[in-house]
């Protein structure tokens, strides 16, 4: 017959299965399996709320930037190219980030603005052009836009992967080094800049393929209409905020036209000529008082030798009639 264990033999044995059992657990929780970290990942997720907020954030964060480095730039700027160029630098990058900020579809909020702020970088930073135009006072300009490139990198950061964020980077590199140049960067959008695979890329992440929380489809379309209104809302607070840069830009380009600057040129002659009249007026006034002292000297030097004439003559007629008068009475 087979002894049976005793009372304490069953809690031994109890207590030995329970420290086994938790040591498996441990260390099979070591040992990721695939798609763990994903999956922990998704627990981590941002909200389309949460993504539409950061977008806004950063398009009021890319317009401080713009302006506090455009008025370095500009502030007792003479140059008037410099100056124009500026202006227009900063009304087409900050006007192009908030109808970015006002498109109805989030994700590619995010995507455009990451396209936009990198591209300026390379436009202006990277190639040097902004210190080849402004020289030292480039440098506002190139730290402020670094910054923005950091920000719009990091917000991007919280929504893809490390590995979609290489291949974004990619993409727009690429793009750049075929059909980069032009100065009007701040209007590309990821749609010119992606391929197909770059497409299909947004729609991953749109699935839930990323770190944002995947999109309902069937209420998508109900969510952006609600957010029309409040798009409409922001761009219509902001606007004022540089409308005043349109109209300085007309006003630079009227400066620089040559009609304008023969003008200006005019202007600027006769108000010299303006400026000069007192002093020509001073001259001609000493002139003038020079002549008439001359003047009068002349008739002072004049009437004295006609005076003296005229008491010789008076002083001969007398002689000459006395003389005459005495004969007379010498004769009779």
């Amino acid at each position: 017959m087979i002894p049976r264990p005793g009372p304490k033999a069953k809690s031994c044995a109890i207590a030995l299965l329970s420290a086994l059992l938790i040591v498996g657990c441990a260390s099979g929780s070591g040992k990721s399996k695939p798609g763990e970290a994903a999956r922990i990942l998704r627990d981590q997720r941002i909200t389309r709320a949460q993504l539409e907020e950061a977008s806004n954030a950063f398009a009021d964060r890319y317009f401080t930037l713009m302006l506090s480095a455009s008025e370095r730039v500009m502030r007792d700027n003479k140059d008037i190219n410099q100056c124009r160029i500026m202006n227009g630098l900063r009304l087409l990058g900050v006007s192009s980030m908030y109808d970015i900020a006002t498109s109805p579809d989030t994700i590619t909020q995010l995507v455009d603005q990451l396209v936009v702020v990198t591209l300026q970088n390379y436009f202006w930073v990277d190639s040097g052009r902004a210190q080849e135009i402004w020289g030292p006072r480039a440098q506002f300009l190139v730290e402020n836009l670094r910054r923005a490139r950091e920000d719009i990198w990091t917000i991007a950061g919280r929504v893809f992967t490390d590995a979609q964020l290489e291949e974004l980077d990619l993409s727009i590199a690429t793009w750049w080094s075929r059909r980069g140049g032009t100065e009007f960067v701040a209007y590309v959008r990821f749609s010119e800049v992606s391929s197909v695979k770059g497409e299909a890329l947004i729609e991953r992440v749109r699935d839930g393929g990323g770190l944002l929380e995947p999109l309902d489809r069937a209420t998508e379309q109900v969510e952006n209409a609600n957010l029309a209104l409040d798009r409409s809302f922001f761009w219509a607070k902001r606007l004022p905020l540089f409308a005043n840069w349109q109209i300085e830009a007309l006003w630079y380009d009227m400066l620089i036209m040559p009609d304008t600057q023969r003008l200006l040129a005019s202007v600027d002659t006769m108000s010299k000529a303006i400026e000069i009249v007192p002093e020509r007026m001073k001259m001609l006034n000493g002139t003038i008082t020079g002549a008439q002292d001359t003047a009068r000297d002349l008739v002072d030097r004049i009437f004295h030798r006609v005076l003296v004439v005229l008491i010789v003559a008076l002083s001969g007629v007398f002689i000459i009639m006395k003389w005459r008068a005495s004969r007379k009475e010498t004769k009779s």
